[in-house]
């Protein structure tokens, strides 16, 4: 069971996080400061749980509907 948690990352940088989604960084960028999607820092470093762009995903398929 941990191995498959290692094998997943939890939570994202901006860039991988833009990328996962087909994104440019500034659309990330603009997404998470409308807190759109849910973000959190480490530092300096700004993150995205797996869980945050799960919700994001689904926020957007309810509201195409």
């Amino acid at each position: 069971m941990l191995a498959e948690r290692i094998e997943q990352p939890r939570a994202y940088t901006m860039e991988q996080s833009a990328r996962l989604l087909n994104l440019s960084a500034r659309k990330m960028d603009e997404l998470v400061a409308l807190k759109l999607i849910r973000s959190f820092k480490v530092g300096k470093s700004r993150r995205i749980s797996a869980d945050a762009l799960e919700e994001f995903i689904k926020q957007q398929e309810r509201a195409a509907r």
